[in-house]
């Protein structure tokens, strides 16, 4: 659907849709930006999607040379769908040109989507076969021993809501290199937790090159993206919805009426 239609189409939906809710509750301060961008005046709190931290902690990676990765490669890892949505061909593109100067750079794309085929298709033109491996769906329980493997999380998609395999990267303590948008630049702190770029190929690339050659600082940065990742613990974000969902009970109770919630109120108060 062309942008105009649905920009269109949204802005005569949205508004009205909220202002028949008490609270919209937005993933990240960059949809937040976008739905007041589509006339929203509803009020808008933002609580970020939780993610179980455990499950990146202490992990024991996977052996490297199971994959045909070397002790030595540095290894970028991007996890998500494979639709066009998720810029890959940009990806690939500024992985070439970095791969082109280091020989020891390795890219691992876990995932699957429609368009798996042209991307591979890709990859072989630039030359990339031995580079990139597909490795395509893995049960998630997996997914953290993959990461534990990689040096760095890579992706090049501007249309994330609330970047969840971002997140994941981050917990398992890997630097982020990603795009400057709603989402994405909401989760990565530029220069601390990863790099952010325009979604300029050559810019990408370079944010890349120094992942490759500064391993001190890729080290540094993987671990203030760990440390940040407490952000998103579901354990704290949880905490927040019941609060809301309290706040909003509370508040709604002058608007109640008649015996049915009455007796209910009346009961709950014999009830933990």
């Amino acid at each position: 659907m062309p942008e105009e239609i649905s920009d269109g189409l949204l802005k005569a939906y949205m508004p009205s849709f909220c202002e028949a809710v008490d609270l919209v509750v937005s993933p990240s301060a960059g949809m937040e930006k976008i739905l007041r961008g589509l006339d929203v005046k509803s009020p808008i709190e933002v609580v970020p999607n939780g993610v179980e931290l455990e499950h990146y902690r202490k992990i024991e990676p996977l052996a490297r040379a199971d994959f045909g990765f070397g002790a030595d490669d540095m290894l970028f890892i991007y996890v998500g769908r494979l639709g066009p949505e998720k810029n890959l061909n940009f990806l690939l593109r500024a992985f070439n040109g970095v791969a082109q100067a280091f020989d020891h750079v390795r890219l691992l794309i876990l995932g699957d989507g429609p368009a798996r085929a042209d991307i591979e298709a890709l990859a072989s033109d630039f030359g990339l076969a031995g580079r990139v491996r597909f490795e395509g769906m893995i049960p998630y329980e997996r997914l953290p021993a993959y990461l534990s493997m990689c040096d760095a999380f890579v992706t090049a998609s501007v249309t994330e809501v609330h970047p969840l395999s971002v997140i994941e990267g981050m917990a398992s303590g890997l630097p982020v290199l990603g795009i400057r948008s709603p989402g994405v630049g909401d989760t990565v702190e530029d220069g601390v937790t990863g790099f952010l770029t325009d979604e300029d190929t050559a810019a990408f690339a370079v944010k890349m090159t120094r992942l490759v050659t500064e391993p001190g600082l890729r080290k540094k940065m993987g671990a203030a993206a760990r440390q940040a990742s407490s952000h998103y613990a579901i354990e704290r974000t949880t905490q927040i919805m019941l609060k809301i969902y309290e706040r909003l009970c509370y508040e709604s109770r002058p608007r109640q009426r008649g015996l049915r919630f009455r007796v209910r109120t009346f009961i709950e108060q014999f009830h933990p």
